[in-house]
């Protein structure tokens, strides 16, 4: 199982050079696109038990790590087993990009939002930057709906934090509200906007307002509401 040299193969210099321009990681960035390690990472889960695979996988590349991610996303096994995964795999999170698609792969939380609920506020008092965008990212994936709407905003609320990747996150997942539920949030931001940071604030605002989801009415709304 020669996985890095098969990464190497699909190693594209010019996305190298562009990825570590964006992805601010200590790990050394190879340059192959998500939609090679996504194809790769299926391809193993074909011949392999996701054990072995994991076992076979450094931590020495950007890719490496974001392979684990998508193993873990992706392979059958027990909702308790995926938590050990998942809490084996956090700490080794340092960037924005392995974060974020990680993320997009757990859809077996689509099956077990109450229980996963749950998991998440047990880690939310961790102060790691990673793992508090970690929650945030996957409240946006998967909370923002009829159910958690208010709990998710709420939550957003109370986060207070000067990592920028976490204020991001924040304004990011604000602005998911705003497009699915645009009444009720921006009424939340409206009522709320003292209590909230005016970089991650304004942020929101200016990510509701380059969406195309969002009438232009709404955006004039928003425009009025910006400090």
């Amino acid at each position: 199982m020669d996985i890095v040299n098969t990464l190497k193969i699909n190693r594209n210099l010019n996305y190298q050079k562009f990825q570590s321009k964006i992805c601010n990681t200590n790990y050394e960035i190879l340059g192959v696109k998500v939609p090679i390690l996504r194809k790769i990472a299926s391809n193993l889960l074909k011949e392999y038990e996701y054990q072995e695979i994991l076992n076979n996988l450094s931590d020495d590349y950007f890719e490496t790590v974001l392979l684990q991610g998508l193993i873990i996303g992706k392979c059958h096994t027990t909702y308790e087993e995926k938590i050990n995964l998942i809490n084996h795999f956090l700490p080794k999170i340092d960037n924005w990009a392995i974060c974020d698609i990680f993320c997009s792969e757990l859809k077996f939380i689509k099956n077990n939002e109450e229980k996963f609920l749950k998991y998440l506020w047990s880690i939310k008092n961790k102060s790691q930057e990673y793992y508090q965008r970690f929650i945030i990212v996957i409240l946006l994936n998967y909370y923002i709906n009829d159910t958690y709407l208010e709990m998710v905003l709420n939550y957003l609320l109370s986060i207070k934090s000067s990592y920028y990747y976490v204020k991001m996150a924040i304004s990011w997942c604000y602005s998911v509200a705003l497009v699915k539920y645009f009444d009720k949030t921006f009424e939340f931001l409206s009522q709320n906007k003292e209590n909230i940071e005016k970089w991650t604030f304004n942020k929101a605002m200016q990510k509701g307002l380059e969406s195309f989801r969002i009438s232009e009415i709404n955006k004039n709304k928003l425009k009025n509401l910006k400090y």
